[in-house]
């Protein structure tokens, strides 16, 4: 198959070096290919293209008459999910997902620690020269935690949190053989049956309509007044308002946040000054074998759609995910 073009995008998470092309550019000569930094395209090159990786406008994606494929370096594709922006009905939507899984796994468990093991008042000890200690309300290997979304984030999560004697709680959207390292495993169903048990949550799901403020007033107020809520799926999978209200009135011990509603947190927010809160700016996703992991996901599945092959990744439109 000759195709007209491929447009990449690159941007400070996402960008392929120097060998990377060249072994694209071997591989299939025939295709022409164009690098870009951001969504600095021109009508022209948006038009011609048959394959974009990166993040293009959503609203400029009705003008890409060519594009049959469309590639995001992220796991979520929410902006992307909508049949309605692209000029083709046949167009694939497909995204990273499974490049992400360790790294942030290890953002979780290092929040669980700092949390568990007071590292934000010790930091704050710090400005003051304040020698003081504190002991953990509870011990890691005597914890629960329960983890929403078993996909590639929270199985990764899973596994490392067994290796710290934990025990490990999980819901999925749909029942599966539980796996060796989760003690119980349910449905989303069973999300409120489950939440009383848990030291940490943490919320690792795929954003969609059906999960929308998955955590309200009423799951929060399930909760172990001792636990801890950490969200490093969307900022819409919690009701912010309501969680702000139990983290004031202490109804819930603390939140390690690296998504929120909007983004960048606005300076107004109340989650700022709140202290019982550890904000990391979305950036337990950033590593530095990443980009290269995209780009190897991505020329894997060039392979396969140049041979009519079934891709990795596709994203349903109608799942949004």
């Amino acid at each position: 198959m000759n195709l007209p073009s491929i447009l990449f995008l690159t941007h400070t998470h996402f960008h392929p070096d120097q060998e990377e092309m060249q072994q694209l550019l071997a591989s299939y000569p025939q295709i022409k290919v164009t690098t870009l930094r951001g969504a600095t395209y021109t009508k022209e090159q948006l038009e011609q293209a048959h394959i974009i990786v990166g993040f293009p406008k959503p609203e400029d994606l009705i003008h890409a008459t060519s594009l049959r494929w469309l590639h995001t370096p992220s796991a979520g594709v929410t902006q992307y999910a909508d049949k309605a922006l692209y000029a083709r009905e046949d167009v694939l939507l497909t995204n990273s997902v499974g490049t992400y899984g360790k790294q942030i796994a290890d953002h979780v468990i290092g929040m669980i620690i700092a949390f568990n093991h007071n590292f934000l008042t010790y930091h704050k000890q710090m400005e003051q020269k304040l020698w003081k200690n504190y002991f953990p309300t509870h011990d890691i290997w005597e914890s629960t935690l329960l983890i929403v979304g078993l996909g590639d984030i929270g199985t990764n999560l899973a596994k490392r949190a067994k290796a710290h004697g934990m025990r490990v709680v999980a819901v999925k959207r749909t029942a599966t053989e539980k796996p060796a390292f989760v003690d119980i495993l349910g449905t989303i169903d069973e999300l409120d049956t489950l939440l009383g048990q848990a030291d940490y949550l943490a919320l690792c799901p795929a954003y969609t309509k059906e999960t929308e403020h998955l955590i309200d007033a009423k799951r929060l107020s399930l909760l172990k007044s001792s636990a801890y809520l950490i969200n490093v799926g969307r900022g819409a999978l919690v009701d912010e308002e309501a969680l702000i209200e139990a983290l004031e009135t202490k109804q819930l011990a603390g939140a390690g946040l690296d998504v929120t509603q909007l983004e960048p947190l606005p300076p107004e927010s109340k989650l700022w000054s709140l202290d019982n809160v550890f904000i990391t700016p979305h950036a337990s996703g950033l590593s530095p074998s990443d980009p290269h992991q995209v780009f190897s996901l991505f020329l894997t599945n060039l392979e396969r759609y140049l041979n009519g092959k079934r891709m990795q990744n596709i994203v349903d439109f109608q799942r949004n995910y």
